[in-house]
Order: C-alpha cells, then sequence, then structure tokens
C-alpha cells in the first residue's frame, strides 16, 4: 500500500533524539509511517501519492504555542502596529491610511502590548493629541494604548466614551489633549475589546483571518488559557471555526476561573461549562482548569523574604487552590495555575505536597505552572520531585522589561532564568501570552537574551538555539501531554512546516523574519507561500 505524501530532498528536523538524521517524510492518514533517505522511502509511493520534492528546504515539527489567548490575539493581529513609529507624522500617517479603507464608524485602535510602542521613542516624546488624531481619522474613533497606563482619544472617541469619562478626574482625562492616564486606561481598553464586532461572522472573520497570520508563524497548535469565565463563548466560537475549516490549528482550550467571582459560584460554573476537561476532538479539546493565583509585576505574589507582605496579592486561599487541585486529581483533569513570583510557586508546590501526602494521585504534568517568574533551584527540585510542568513566555520579558524593573529592580534579572533551569535538567515549554507572539521571535529572545529596548535579559542565562526551539516542539508536546505533537517520528501526527532555509542554520536574531514554505496540518497542506 503506497503512502499518502513523500517528501523528499531535504533536511528533516525531527527534535525526536531516537530519530536519526533524514531527507525524506512519509505520510499516510494523517500522520508520519517514516523518515529516511530518499532512497528508503522511494519505495513507499504509489501512483496516488503526492510527492514533494524539497530542494534542500528544511521540515521542522509545526510550532505549539503554550499560552496564546487566541480570541484576544484575533482582535489585536487587526490593529494598527505603531512598535516601530519614530515621530507623530508617522503615528498619524497610519492612523490615515486605516481611516482610508474602514468602514463607516468602525474603530481605529493599536496594538497596546507591543514593544517599542512608547512616547519616549518618538521624536516629539509625547503621544498624538487629539486635534492630531482628528485630522487623521475625520469621524473614525481612535483610542491609542500604550500599556500600561497611557491613552490617547480623538473627538469621536472621547464622545463615544463619555460614559466612562463623565468622573475621570484631572489626573486621568485631560479633554485638551485626548490623553488619558492611571486605571481609566485599562476600563476604557477592556471597555473597547470587541468594538463593533458584535455579529459571529464578524468574529469568525478576525479568527479566520488570525489562523492564517499564525500559518506564516509556523504556528500549528494552540494552548489558550481562556479569558475569566469566557469559557463557553470562546468554545461555541472555536467550534464554529473548526467545523467551518477557517481555523486550520489545533486548539486545546482552558476553562479559566474569575477571581473576582464568588469561589464557590465560579467552581459550580465550571462544572456545568459545555464542555469539560478532555471533551473535545483532535481540532478543539477542553484541556485544563485555570487558575490565576496572583497578579502580574506589580501583583506578584512573591517570597516573604523578597517582600514582606506579598501574600496579600493571592488571590486565592490554601484551601480554595487545594479544592480545585484535589478535584482535578479525582477527575484526570489537568490544573494550570497562574504563578508569577516565587511565594505563588511555593504556594503551589506545597499545595500539591500537601493533597499527595493525603493520598490524591497525580500524573506527572497534570499540574503546571505558567509563567514561573523568579523560580529558584529549590523550586525546580520541588517541581521535579512533584511532577510538576513548568511553561515559560519569553516574550513577556522582552515586552514588560521596563514594567519589570521598575517594580522588582535588581531582583528582575533573576526573572527568567531558562539557562538555569536547563542546566538543572528541567523540562519546560515556551508560548507568548504577549507580542510579539511569534515563536520564532519568542525562541530568538530565548537565546540572545536581549529585551526590545535592547538591554540585557541577562546572556547567562540563554538557551542554545536547538533548546529554544525545542520549547515551542517537542517540549510543549510533553507539556500537554501529547506526545506525538511537536515531534516528526514514526505516529506523530503530520503537523509540520517547510522552512526554505533551516533555523538551526541561521543567526537566531533574524529568526523573525524567516517566512515557512509550507505548512500541514494532520498531513494535510492548510498554507503555502505564493509570493
Amino acid at each position: 500500500m503506497s503512502v499518502d505524501w513523500l517528501l523528499t530532498g531535504g533536511e528533516i528536523v525531527s527534535f525526536d533524539p531516537a530519530t536519526p538524521a533524514s531527507s525524506a517524510l512519509a505520510v499516510t492518514a494523517g500522520r508520519v509511517v517514516a523518515l529516511g533517505s530518499d532512497d528508503e522511502l522511494a519505495p513507499l509511493a504509489g501512483p496516488g501519492t503526492r510527492r514533494t520534492r524539497l530542494g534542500g528546504a528544511a521540515v521542522l515539527p509545526g510550532f505549539c504555542d503554550t499560552h496564546m489567548h487566541l480570541e484576544k490575539v484575533s482582535h489585536e493581529l487587526s490593529m494598527l502596529a505603531l512598535g516601530d513609529a519614530r515621530d507623530i507624522a508617522d503615528v498619524c500617517e497610519r492612523v490615515r491610511e486605516r481611516a482610508a479603507d474602514a468602514a463607516p464608524g468602525a474603530w481605529i485602535r493599536c496594538l497596546g502590548d507591543a514593544g517599542g510602542w512608547h512616547e519616549s521613542n518618538l521624536a516629539e516624546g509625547r503621544l498624538p493629541t487629539r486635534a492630531e488624531l482628528d485630522a487623521a481619522a475625520g469621524d473614525h474613533p481612535v483610542f491609542l494604548y500604550r500599556r500600561p497606563d497611557h491613552g490617547a482619544l480623538n473627538t469621536a472617541a472621547a464622545t463615544a466614551l463619555a460614559g466612562l469619562l463623565a468622573d475621570a478626574g484631572d489626573g486621568e482625562w485631560q479633554p485638551d489633549t485626548g490623553h488619558l492616564y492611571g486605571p481609566r486606561v485599562r476600563l476604557v481598553n477592556d471597555a473597547l475589546y470587541r468594538p463593533g464586532v458584535h455579529e459571529r461572522e464578524q468574529q469568525l472573520d478576525l479568527l479566520a483571518r488570525a489562523s492564517r497570520r499564525l500559518l506564516e508563524m509556523g504556528v500549528t497548535t494552540v494552548v489558550d488559557p481562556g479569558l475569566p469565565a469566557g469559557f463557553d463563548a470562546a468554545w461555541q466560537l472555536y467550534r464554529a471555526a473548526a467545523d467551518r475549516d477557517v481555523l486550520a490549528q489545533r486548539v486545546l482550550l482552558m476553562n479559566r476561573f474569575d477571581w473576582r467571582g464568588e469561589f464557590d459560584a465560579e467552581l459550580n460554573r465550571v462544572l456545568h461549562s459545555t464542555a469539560l476537561p478532555g471533551d473535545g476532538d483532535d481540532r478543539l479539546r477542553a484541556w485544563a482548569l485555570k487558575l490565576v493565583l496572583d497578579g502580574e509585576f506589580t501583583g506578584a505574589w512573591l517570597r516573604p523574604a523578597e517582600e514582606p507582605g506579598s501574600d496579600r496579592n493571592a488571590r486565592y486561599s490554601p484551601g480554595e487552590l487545594r479544592t480545585v487541585l484535589r478535584l482535578c486529581a479525582e477527575r484526570g483533569w489537568p490544573a494550570c495555575v497562574h504563578a508569577m513570583g516565587g511565594g505563588a510557586i511555593a504556594a503551589v508546590t506545597a499545595a500539591v505536597r500537601e493533597l499527595r501526602a493525603e493520598g490524591a494521585a497525580f500524573t506527572p504534568g497534570q499540574v503546571s505552572i505558567a509563567h514561573a517568574f523568579l523560580i529558584t533551584e529549590r523550586d525546580l527540585d520541588a517541581c521535579a520531585e512533584l511532577g510538576i510542568g513548568i511553561s515559560v513566555q519569553p516574550a513577556l520579558a522582552y515586552t514588560y522589561v521596563r514594567e519589570m524593573r521598575a517594580v522588582w529592580g535588581p531582583l528582575a534579572e533573576q526573572a527568567v532564568p531558562f539557562g538555569t533551569m536547563a542546566r538543572h535538567g528541567a523540562r519546560f515549554a515556551g508560548g507568548s501570552d504577549t507580542h510579539p507572539c511569534d515563536p520564532l521571535t519568542g525562541a530568538a529572545i530565548a537565546v540572545t537574551r536581549k529585551a526590545w529596548d535592547g538591554s540585557s535579559l541577562g546572556e547567562h542565562e540563554a538557551l542554545t538555539p536547538h533548546q529554544a526551539l525545542s520549547l515551542y516542539t517537542r517540549e510543549a508536546g510533553h507539556h500537554i501531554g501529547l506526545r506525538d505533537v511537536g515531534v516528526l517520528a514514526p505516529g506523530a501526527v503530520a503537523d509540520f512546516v517547510v522552512w526554505p532555509e533551516n533555523p538551526l542554520g541561521c543567526a537566531p536574531e533574524g529568526w523573525p523574519s524567516l517566512r515557512p514554505a509550507l505548512v500541514a496540518v494532520g498531513g494535510r497542506p492548510v498554507w503555502m507561500d505564493h509570493d
């Protein structure tokens, strides 16, 4: 019996230590069936076999992002990217171009969580004013958000948001300039999460566009940590997108507790959700229950020695944390805990240890920690002992380096110790959680240890190129418990990317500019570069 697809004449980078170097790859029924030399695999081809001559191109497993808010990203990828803008005229010209192509009354927004988008990088050292944005956008409402607490509105936007601005003080809202400051900026940003997107067709269109953009980055699997109490809506949207075949990626969706709600009510909501962990299929599957145990940088739960009283940032009591972990142990469900600081990491390891002492059984990786900033060797030992998985997001430190240093001071230099983790033998997977969400960029950050402003994140904590790419391939599959994802080996799912240039043969600084020639999911081509 002949194979469905035979690719020859390339460089197959399997990320599977047991698979030797090869030049050819055979696929049948959506899975890899063989790797070897061109001559070895030639007899597998038949009259109906699809043949691809790679011409020296490299084939790598498809990338898996273990922490991407997919629906949120689908909106953000449609926004203006201003990270490389260097003066007000440039910003306004981009607003003007977007206004010319936008539907009447459509909001114009920028991606606020982007490295480099900061008024200090503009020649004028300030954000555009209300009058400047009016001249560029006309009747289109404009909101330019600059993380974490600055923004600029034009007249149409200020009018539309009059209710939110009515009680703003002088230090929050300046009507003359159109500038916003402080927590009010986040309120506006949250209020505009879905500006003008009320119909399912519009949501699906944004998701379809985002899916194509992610394929151009080589992303074939996404683990979505969810939005607070947003599981059912996201599940229905992704189900519709997968059924229409406009969402090419495999998606694993977490059910995230809303820490602002009453715990028992949230637990009841989770238990009566549309799908429970493990439900779904190869295209869309419910995955872990998600708890956000502490905040971000200013709200991180640090160790007492680092910041006395930092446990005030704990969003769940020890009993509530144990309740969720015990439920997951009893039902065999994965659990993912957001732990930004060392105090939060220690709380997770303590809870798992206590539950195991009481007889709870957890499989390796069933409980995982997301972010793991400020993790120590002692924490790594505890995670290894208890079988706790770890996922990291290099782009977080890259993008939020100034916020991190402003809050943590010298401690920030110990925030993302990837090299120490690797030398310690820890297994950890990669994701984004913010922009840039390109895995090649995330891997490059892990190697170069450079932030968006050019500052160092600690060169001594650098990973090798192979280690960095493994975060989004083999280690990602291991993290989510799918050993047939993220590797190219007999029996693995045939999710792969053809790269004209092998990333491992290029300088990591150039990885973000690489573009694939072909992307396949489940042995089916889903994207091809026609340029």
